[in-house]
């Protein structure tokens, strides 16, 4: 049985990905594009180069991690729930919620209605 697209096979590809560019963007900084000294890239393409390695390294790394922590969840889950390939996802209603809108407590409705009864003031 297929598994439910929750979005963690995207942050592993996109994890995976983004730490492939910032990898070959340093390989390339310390080879191609002059090298490394002391201070800094010998070239411009250099500079740039380390710039790319030192935004896609981190976030690569993260989302690489997000990913492999997910699957393993998901893994652990589909285990636990009888040996099922099947994940154990529910529905969301949006239904009676406003965009921003994330707490299911009453309180939150309750003022989200009052606001919406509550006469309109023209100026």
């Amino acid at each position: 049985m297929r598994q439910p697209d929750d979005g963690t096979r995207q942050l592993l590809q996109t994890g995976v990905g983004t730490l492939l560019a910032g990898v070959l963007a340093a390989v390339l900084a310390g080879t191609v594009f002059g090298g490394i000294g002391p201070q800094g890239p010998h070239t411009n393409p250099g500079w740039i180069a380390v710039m790319i390695a030192m935004m896609c390294l981190p976030f690569g790394s993260l989302a690489f991690v997000l990913g492999a922590a997910k699957w393993l969840r998901n893994r652990r889950m589909a285990g636990v729930n009888g040996r099922s390939s099947e994940l154990p996802l529910t529905p969301v209603s949006r239904e009676g919620k406003s965009l921003l809108s994330f707490s299911e407590h009453s309180v939150e409705r309750e003022l989200s209605s009052a606001e919406a009864s509550a006469p309109k003031d023209r100026q």
